[in-house]
């Protein structure tokens, strides 16, 4: 018993000295001079002439249709438990349908959820109204 006893506080005192339990982490020290080379060479850089590329660049092309139209966005995001969520897409119709497309797959997502799944269904429906009026 004496034997193992010494056996196992060599070991114990082995392990504690070869572990290294005496050095101190290493710091990172911010003020030092970088030491590794550069990634890339810094070769000086000529500025190309600008102006003589500006007169032969001709104005952007914009399609007849969309002359004067601004972009709109037609996603209709509302907050439920804490997300956010694009009330289309929850409802399944596709980004700026109409009420009605809206409506008739809001009564047929009702129809098949569950009672946790109304109220969700329900704030969906209202944010796209609420967006539309």
């Amino acid at each position: 018993m004496t034997l193992n006893l010494v056996g196992a506080g060599a070991f114990i005192f082995w392990y504690l000295v070869s572990r290294g339990g005496g050095r101190r982490p290493t710091q990172l020290n911010l003020k030092a001079k970088d030491s590794a080379p550069p990634l890339i060479d810094p070769a000086p850089v000529q500025a190309p002439a600008i102006e003589p590329l500006r007169r032969n660049v001709a104005p952007p092309q914009v399609h007849p249709d969309l002359a004067g139209s601004q972009s709109k966005n037609l996603n209709v995001m509302f907050n439920y438990n804490g997300h956010s969520w694009d009330a289309y897409e929850v409802l399944g119709v596709p980004a700026g349908a109409s009420i009605k497309i809206v409506t008739e797959a809001y009564q047929a997502a009702i129809r098949r959820c569950d009672r946790e799944s109304l109220e969700f269904l329900e704030t969906a429906y209202k944010a796209i109204l609420n967006k539309s009026a």
